[in-house]
C-alpha cells in the first residue's frame, strides 16, 4: 500500500519543500503512475511531509530518531521508532544475503546489496547508474547548501520508512544507494529516469519506467507554516493508537475511498 511522497519515484505526482530557518529547497517529483501532490518542509530540526490538503501527514524528529504518523481524516497519529525501523531492516537486509544462494535469488540480493556502473558527465551534471536491474539516468546541479547533509540524512530515514510501510516495493533500499551517490559528489537530482527490471534485462523485454523533476526554493510562505501549524495542532490533540492499528484503519480508509 503506497503513501503518495512516501512512495518516491513509484507514487506519482509529488512536491516537497524543505526548509531550514532561512534556507528552503522545494522538491517536485512527477511520476508515470496516477498519484497526489505531497509536500514536505523542514523547520527547526523537524521534518514534515504533506499528502494532499487533508491527506496523511509524517513528521520526523530528527532528534529523537521518532516518526509520527497523523491522519487528519481518522483523527488519529501513530508513532515509530526510527532507529528500531532500521534496525528492522537491516536485520531483514542481513537475513536475506545470506539466504540468497540461488539464481532466482539475484533480483532480490541486488535490491538488499544494489550495485551499479557510474558515469558522471561534471560538465552537463548528468549522472548514468546501470546495472542488470534498475537503471538510473540522473540530471544535477550542485548542491552544497549548509543543510544538504540533512536533507539527506531525511531522505535515508525515509527509505527505511518506505520500506516499513510499503514492504512489497522494491525499490526502497536501492534508493539508499543512490542518495549516496549524490551526496557524495553534493549533487541535487533535477531529473530522474527510472527503469526497473524485475526479470534482468532481457531481449525485447520493456522495463518498468517512472521519471521525476526536481526544482530548488528557498523559504517558506505564509501558507506553509500554517499547515505546519496545523500539523502541530493535530498531533497536540489527536489520540495515539499503535502503529498496527494506524496502519490496519488506514488501509481500510483506502479501500473504503475506491469503492
Amino acid at each position: 500500500m503506497f503513501r503518495g511522497f512516501l512512495v518516491g519515484l513509484a507514487g506519482g505526482l509529488l512536491t516537497l519543500t524543505v526548509a531550514a530557518q532561512t534556507t528552503t529547497v522545494e522538491y517536485r517529483i512527477d511520476s508515470n503512475v496516477q498519484g497526489t501532490k505531497s509536500t514536505a518542509f523542514l523547520l527547526v530540526g523537524k521534518f514534515y511531509s504533506m499528502i494532499g490538503d487533508n491527506g496523511e501527514i509524517v513528521e520526523f524528529d530528527a532528534e529523537k530518531k521518532m516518526f509520527t504518523l497523523i491522519d487528519p481524516a481518522l483523527r488519529i497519529q501513530s508513532q515509530i521508532d526510527a532507529e528500531e525501523t532500521r534496525r528492522r531492516v537491516e536485520q531483514l537486509r542481513q537475513q536475506i544475503l545470506n539466504d540468497s544462494n540461488s539464481p532466482s535469488d539475484s533480483f532480490r540480493h541486488f535490491i538488499f546489496k544494489p550495485t551499479f556502473s557510474s558515469e558522471f558527465d561534471a560538465a552537463s551534471g548528468k549522472w548514468a547508474l546501470q546495472s542488470h536491474w534498475i537503471d538510473y539516468e540522473i540530471q544535477t546541479v550542485p548542491f552544497t547548501d549548509p543543510t544538504a547533509g540533512m536533507y539527506y540524512d531525511f531522505c535515508n530515514w525515509m527509505c527505511y520508512l518506505n520500506f516499513r510501510l510499503n514492504p512489497g516495493s522494491s525499490q526502497m533500499l536501492v534508493r539508499l544507494e543512490v542518495n549516496r551517490f549524490l551526496w557524495e559528489r553534493q549533487r541535487f537530482a533535477v531529473n530522474v529516469s527510472e527503469a526497473l527490471y524485475p526479470r534482468g534485462k532481457q531481449a525485447f523485454v520493456r522495463p518498468s519506467r517512472a521519471s521525476s523533476s526536481h526544482d530548488l526554493a528557498r523559504r517558506l510562505g505564509d501558507v506553509d507554516r500554517r499547515r505546519i501549524e496545523q500539523a502541530q495542532e493535530f498531533k497536540r490533540t489527536f489520540p495515539q493508537v499503535p502503529f498496527e492499528e494506524y496502519q490496519r484503519l488506514f488501509v481500510e480508509k483506502l479501500a473504503n475511498e475506491r469503492r
